[in-house]
């Protein structure tokens, strides 16, 4: 979603691979029950690696800008000095080339199953704190800290896109995070606009607004 806000170009190259890979999903199907001619599926291969390969880069070249920061603002919320995060790009194709070559190898697996089972649409990235994924061995805090480091990492590369500070929304994402990884995070996104909805009170600067809400009736505080 971020890289779509800053760059149309490839929100129209998701849109324009998904339409490919939708095709390409339904001659599979009609292989398997109609007996179409399996070389056929090289038009529509041809098509999703081109694809492939330059939504790879875009997601590729936004991770980079995300690693170059994330270490820095995650040691900022946490001050704690004992949790090193990284971020993984993980994808099974580098290139155009490589993109092609696992399409034509998985296609005898693609026409049994009626969909495709490689490709750009599979890529995912991996967060690591201590070497660890945090979706799998990270607490709770540890899980809602992470989301909030991508975020600030988010609004950093935003700010120097677009050279002005985006809104940040975040909903009641505050309760999961203990006194001090609270504490850290507010001092953290000073200067930033905000808006924070949550169901315990919190200590915010002067500038700050609080509206109370109970029963649809909305109170300045």
């Amino acid at each position: 979603m971020m890289i779509s806000s800053l760059r149309p170009n490839y929100l129209h190259l998701l849109n324009s691979y998904n339409k490919v890979l939708e095709q390409r999903n339904n001659f599979l199907r009609q292989i398997k029950l109609e007996n179409k001619n399996p070389a056929m599926l090289d038009i529509w291969d041809e098509q999703l690696a081109e694809y492939s390969y330059k939504i790879y880069e875009y997601r590729k070249y936004f991770i980079e800008k995300i690693s170059n920061s994330i270490e820095d603002i995650h040691s900022l919320i946490t001050k704690s000095g004992k949790e090193e995060i990284k971020i993984k790009y993980i994808s099974n194709s580098k290139n155009k080339e490589s993109f092609l070559e696992n399409l034509k190898k998985s296609r005898s697996v693609d026409i049994k199953r009626g969909f495709t089972a490689t490709g750009v649409h599979r890529d995912d990235f991996m967060i690591y704190i201590n070497s660890r994924p945090v979706s799998i061995f990270g607490s709770q805090g540890q899980q809602r800290t992470t989301i909030l480091t991508l975020k600030l990492c988010e609004l950093k590369i935003v700010k120097e896109e677009i050279g002005d500070n985006p809104i940040l929304l975040l909903d009641d994402y505050m309760s999961e995070l203990d006194e001090k990884r609270r504490t850290s995070f507010l001092e953290n996104i000073k200067g930033n606009q905000v808006i924070i909805t949550c169901t315990d009170r919190i200590d915010l600067e002067n500038e700050s607004s609080i509206y109370y809400v109970e029963n649809g009736i909305c109170k300045k505080v």
